[in-house]
C-alpha cells in the first residue's frame, strides 16, 4: 500500500471521528444536566476523547486531566483487565452495545462503582474505533447489594452453627420455603425442593404426628405463637429430636406461617439418661459422704451435690452450670478435655481444682460413663474424693527423699560440716570443733553446697530439715 493511500484512509477516519465528534460534545453536556456520566473513547487504548464534567467528578479529577489518557488506568486494577476485554470485544465484533459494571478509584482512593453502557461509533462493517460510553453511579446499589449478600452469609453462617433451620409457609400453597440448614437437618437434597406437607408428616415419627397436624390446624390469628417438640421417623434413621416455633403474620391478606426448627437431639439424649439415672444418682448421694457431679461432654457441671460443692468454698447453686475444665489448672483442664471427657469407660482421675478462696485442692474422680439408649456416650457422673491433703504428704515425702538422696553425695566430714552450719556455727567455730584448721572447713562448705546445689545457708537448712522428714517417717 501506497503512502498517499495509508494518508487518505486516515483522513477518512479523522473525518468519521471529527463528524461524530460535535453531537457528541452537545451529548454530553446534556447528560450532565441528569448527572449521567459520558465518555468518548478509543477502543484500541481505551484513550479518552472527550469526557463530560460529570463523569470526571465521579473519579474525582479535572477533565482536563483525563483527555488524552487510558481511561482504564482509573478502573479498579482487578477488574481493570475485563474492562479492556469488554472495549475490545466490542470492537471487533459486530455488537452495537454492551453494559458492564466496574470500580473506579476515585482521587481520596475510594471505591466508585460505575455502570456504564458502550456504545459503538461504527460506520458501516468496519471494526469501531471510537466507543461512545455512558456511566451511571451505582455505588449505593452495590454496597446495599454487598451488605444484603454479607448480612445473609452470617445468617446462613449462624444457622449452621446453631444448628437451626428456617422455612415459610404461604396461606394456599401446596409447598413451604426452607432455609439450605433446614433441608441439612432432615437429611433431605435442597435441588429436589422442599416437600409438600404430606411428604413433610412421613418424615416425623408417628407418635409425633398428631402433634404436627395440631399446631397447623386453623383457625390461625396472626400475632400467634406455636412451639413444640418432635423427633425424626425411625424408619429412615437414627432418630433426631427437634424443637421447632411457629409464628404466624399476614402479608397482602393471606396468612403466612413462618418458622424455625432446631436440632436439640444431643440435649434430649442427655437429658433422658439423667432422668434415668437420677434415682440412683440421689440414692448414692444419700449414702455417700464423698461428693458426686454429672457433667456432660463439653465438661459443664449440670448436677453436684452439696459435699461436692463445698469441696470448692462453693454452694450449690453457684456452680451448677459452671465448666468443670475452667476450674482445673492448666495441666488438669488438659487431662479432663483430652481423656476425661472423651474416653468411655470408668476411669479414676486426679485433677487440681480451684477452691474458692484462691488456693487449689486435690480431688480423685472416680467417672463412670452415661449412655443412652442407642449406647452413645453422652456423659461423666464422677465421684469426688478429697485428696489434697494426700498430695501434700506425698510431695513432702517426694521432696524429703529427694534431699536424702543428695545428702548421700557428701562424705561423712562433710557431713559433720553441714550439721555445724545448719546449727548456725561459724567457720572458726566449726574448725574448733571438729579440730580442723578453718581453711578445710571453708572447703568442705565450698564442695558440699556445689554437690548439694544450695547456694546460701537458708538452702542448706531447708534441705537438711526436709531430710529429716524422711528419716522421721
Amino acid at each position: 500500500m501506497t503512502s498517499n493511500s495509508k494518508d487518505s484512509k486516515r483522513v477518512q477516519s479523522d473525518q468519521r471521528i471529527d463528524v461524530a465528534h460535535q453531537p457528541v460534545v452537545n451529548l454530553g453536556s446534556a447528560l450532565d444536566e441528569f448527572e449521567i456520566g459520558f465518555v468518548r473513547l478509543e477502543t484500541a487504548t481505551t484513550v479518552v476523547q472527550d469526557i463530560n464534567r460529570t463523569l470526571a467528578k465521579m473519579i474525582g479529577r479535572e477533565g482536563s486531566d483525563l483527555i488524552q489518557k487510558p481511561f482504564s488506568r482509573w478502573v479498579d486494577e482487578e477488574q481493570r483487565s475485563g474492562f479492556i476485554e469488554l472495549v475490545e470485544r466490542l470492537r471487533q465484533s459486530s455488537n452495537k452495545s454492551v453494559v458492564g459494571v466496574f470500580p473506579v478509584s476515585n482521587s481520596n482512593n475510594t471505591k466508585v462503582w460505575l455502570r456504564y453502557t458502550f456504545v459503538a461509533n461504527q460506520v458501516g462493517d468496519q471494526h469501531c474505533d471510537i466507543v461512545n460510553v455512558t456511566a451511571i453511579d451505582v455505588t449505593q446499589a452495590k454496597n446495599t447489594e454487598e451488605e444484603l449478600r454479607l448480612a445473609n452469609d452470617r445468617f446462613n453462617s449462624a444457622q449452621a452453627n446453631s444448628r437451626v433451620g428456617s422455612w415459610e409457609w404461604v396461606e394456599g400453597e401446596q409447598v413451604a420455603w426452607w432455609s439450605k440448614q433446614l433441608y441439612d437437618l432432615h437429611g433431605m437434597d435442597p435441588s429436589l425442593g422442599p416437600p409438600t406437607f404430606e411428604e413433610f408428616i412421613e418424615l416425623v415419627n408417628p407418635d409425633d404426628r398428631e402433634k404436627i397436624v395440631e399446631v397447623n390446624r386453623p383457625p390461625f390469628v396472626e400475632g400467634d405463637v406455636r412451639r413444640f417438640e418432635f423427633s425424626s421417623n425411625p424408619a429412615f434413621g437414627p432418630i433426631r429430636h427437634f424443637a421447632a416455633t411457629v409464628w404466624l403474620t399476614s402479608v397482602n391478606g393471606k396468612m403466612v406461617r413462618r418458622g424455625t426448627t432446631q436440632d436439640i437431639t444431643q440435649p434430649v439424649a442427655l437429658r433422658s439418661a439423667l432422668q434415668k439415672s437420677e434415682e440412683q444418682y440421689r440414692e448414692m448421694v444419700l449414702t455417700n459422704a464423698e461428693g458426686n457431679a454429672v457433667l456432660n461432654l463439653d465438661g459443664r457441671l449440670l448436677q453436684v451435690d452439696r459435699r461436692f460443692a463445698s469441696m470448692l468454698g462453693q454452694e450449690v447453686d453457684g456452680i451448677i452450670g459452671l465448666n468443670l475444665c475452667q476450674l482445673a489448672e492448666a495441666e488438669s483442664a488438659k487431662l479432663i478435655e483430652d481423656r476425661m471427657l472423651h474416653r468411655n469407660k470408668s476411669e479414676a482421675h486426679e485433677v487440681r481444682l480451684a477452691h474458692k478462696n484462691g488456693h487449689l485442692v486435690w480431688l480423685l474422680l472416680a467417672c463412670e460413663p452415661l449412655v443412652n439408649d442407642s449406647d452413645q456416650f453422652i456423659g461423666i457422673q464422677a465421684h469426688a474424693v478429697d485428696i489434697t491433703h494426700r498430695k501434700h504428704v506425698e510431695t513432702l515425702t517426694n521432696l524429703a527423699a529427694e534431699a536424702k538422696e543428695k545428702l548421700k553425695r557428701l562424705t561423712i566430714r562433710e557431713r559433720q560440716v553441714l550439721e555445724q552450719i545448719v546449727e548456725g556455727r561459724m567457720n572458726k567455730v566449726i574448725a574448733n570443733r571438729l579440730e580442723i584448721s578453718e581453711k578445710t572447713v571453708e572447703r568442705h562448705r565450698s564442695n558440699l553446697m556445689k554437690k548439694l546445689d544450695a547456694h546460701s545457708v537458708a538452702e542448706l537448712v531447708k534441705l537438711s530439715m526436709t531430710a529429716e522428714i524422711m528419716t522421721a517417717t
